[in-house]
Protein backbone atom coordinates (compact mmCIF):
# COMPACT_ATOMS: atom_id res chain seq x y z
CA UNK A 1 0.00 0.00 0.00
CA UNK A 2 1.22 3.36 -0.84
CA UNK A 3 0.71 6.12 1.59
CA UNK A 4 0.53 9.58 0.30
CA UNK A 5 2.58 12.12 2.22
CA UNK A 6 2.07 15.77 1.58
CA UNK A 7 4.95 17.96 0.57
CA UNK A 8 4.68 19.97 3.80
CA UNK A 9 4.96 16.85 5.96
CA UNK A 10 7.92 15.71 3.93
CA UNK A 11 9.67 19.06 4.42
CA UNK A 12 8.96 19.00 8.14
CA UNK A 13 10.32 15.46 8.40
CA UNK A 14 13.54 16.32 6.51
CA UNK A 15 14.11 19.51 8.51
CA UNK A 16 13.67 17.63 11.77
CA UNK A 17 15.88 14.78 10.60
CA UNK A 18 18.77 17.03 9.57
CA UNK A 19 18.47 19.48 12.45
CA UNK A 20 17.02 22.42 10.60
CA UNK A 21 14.37 23.83 12.85
CA UNK A 22 12.20 26.77 11.88
CA UNK A 23 12.09 28.46 15.28
CA UNK A 24 15.86 28.51 15.92
CA UNK A 25 17.27 29.91 12.71
CA UNK A 26 19.37 32.52 14.46
CA UNK A 27 20.26 30.86 17.75
CA UNK A 28 23.94 31.24 16.92
CA UNK A 29 23.67 35.04 16.69
CA UNK A 30 23.79 35.81 20.45
CA UNK A 31 26.78 33.55 21.28
CA UNK A 32 28.61 34.80 18.20
CA UNK A 33 28.01 38.43 19.21
CA UNK A 34 29.22 37.79 22.78
CA UNK A 35 32.29 35.98 21.46
CA UNK A 36 32.97 38.83 19.04
CA UNK A 37 32.78 41.45 21.80
CA UNK A 38 34.90 39.49 24.29
CA UNK A 39 37.41 38.24 21.71
CA UNK A 40 37.67 41.63 20.01
CA UNK A 41 38.23 43.36 23.35
CA UNK A 42 40.92 40.89 24.34
CA UNK A 43 42.59 41.22 20.94
CA UNK A 44 42.60 45.02 21.20
CA UNK A 45 43.98 44.91 24.75
CA UNK A 46 46.73 42.40 23.95
CA UNK A 47 47.80 44.29 20.83
CA UNK A 48 47.96 47.56 22.76
CA UNK A 49 49.69 46.03 25.79
CA UNK A 50 52.35 43.98 24.01
CA UNK A 51 53.16 46.47 21.26
CA UNK A 52 54.23 49.04 23.87
CA UNK A 53 56.52 47.20 26.31
CA UNK A 54 57.65 48.73 29.58
CA UNK A 55 61.33 48.53 28.58
CA UNK A 56 62.59 48.64 25.00
CA UNK A 57 66.27 48.14 24.17
CA UNK A 58 68.27 48.40 20.99
CA UNK A 59 71.89 47.32 20.52
CA UNK A 60 73.69 50.10 18.66
CA UNK A 61 77.23 48.69 18.41
CA UNK A 62 79.95 46.72 20.11
CA UNK A 63 83.68 46.71 19.64
CA UNK A 64 86.40 44.40 20.86
CA UNK A 65 89.20 46.78 21.83
CA UNK A 66 91.45 44.25 23.56
CA UNK A 67 91.28 40.55 24.55
CA UNK A 68 90.09 41.30 28.08
CA UNK A 69 87.12 43.60 27.43
CA UNK A 70 84.30 44.46 25.04
CA UNK A 71 82.72 47.88 24.69
CA UNK A 72 78.95 47.80 24.15
CA UNK A 73 76.76 50.77 23.20
CA UNK A 74 72.98 50.44 23.50
CA UNK A 75 69.81 52.49 23.73
CA UNK A 76 67.11 51.94 26.36
CA UNK A 77 63.66 53.47 26.43
CA UNK A 78 61.38 53.08 29.48
CA UNK A 79 57.76 54.13 29.96
CA UNK A 80 57.94 54.49 33.75
CA UNK A 81 60.98 56.47 34.79
CA UNK A 82 60.13 56.57 38.50
CA UNK A 83 62.44 53.68 39.39
CA UNK A 84 65.82 52.39 38.32
CA UNK A 85 66.21 49.55 35.82
CA UNK A 86 68.88 46.90 35.36
CA UNK A 87 70.15 45.39 32.14
CA UNK A 88 72.24 42.22 31.93
CA UNK A 89 74.87 42.49 29.19
CA UNK A 90 76.90 39.51 28.02
CA UNK A 91 80.00 38.97 25.89
CA UNK A 92 80.41 35.74 23.89
CA UNK A 93 83.29 33.95 22.22
CA UNK A 94 83.23 32.39 18.73
CA UNK A 95 81.46 29.25 20.04
CA UNK A 96 78.71 31.37 21.67
CA UNK A 97 79.98 30.67 25.18
CA UNK A 98 79.49 33.47 27.68
CA UNK A 99 82.91 34.87 28.55
CA UNK A 100 81.81 38.04 30.33
CA UNK A 101 78.71 39.37 31.99
CA UNK A 102 77.82 42.61 33.71
CA UNK A 103 74.67 44.12 35.21
CA UNK A 104 74.23 47.74 34.18
CA UNK A 105 71.97 49.90 36.37
CA UNK A 106 70.03 52.70 34.68
CA UNK A 107 69.16 55.44 37.18
CA UNK A 108 65.59 56.54 37.87
CA UNK A 109 64.35 59.53 35.92
CA UNK A 110 65.63 58.54 32.48
CA UNK A 111 63.09 57.91 29.70
CA UNK A 112 65.43 57.56 26.72
CA UNK A 113 69.01 56.75 27.51
CA UNK A 114 72.09 55.81 25.46
CA UNK A 115 74.74 53.90 27.40
CA UNK A 116 78.29 52.79 26.63
CA UNK A 117 79.48 49.99 28.92
CA UNK A 118 82.74 48.04 29.05
CA UNK A 119 82.28 44.32 29.76
CA UNK A 120 85.34 42.59 31.25
CA UNK A 121 85.98 39.14 29.74
CA UNK A 122 88.00 36.12 30.87
CA UNK A 123 88.92 35.06 27.31
CA UNK A 124 88.79 36.94 23.99
CA UNK A 125 85.22 37.75 22.91
CA UNK A 126 83.82 38.18 19.40
CA UNK A 127 80.34 39.54 20.17
CA UNK A 128 78.26 41.22 22.83
CA UNK A 129 74.53 41.47 23.38
CA UNK A 130 71.79 42.56 25.77
CA UNK A 131 70.43 39.54 27.63
CA UNK A 132 67.40 41.31 29.13
CA UNK A 133 66.36 44.35 31.12
CA UNK A 134 64.10 44.54 34.16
Amino acid sequence: MLTCVSERESDDYLQERYGKSQNGKRRWLIPATVLLIVGGGWLFWSANHYSRPEIRTNLISFSVANPTSVSLRYFISVRTSGRSHQCILIASDYQANTVGQITDTIPAGAHNYTRTVVIPTRTPAVSATIEHCV
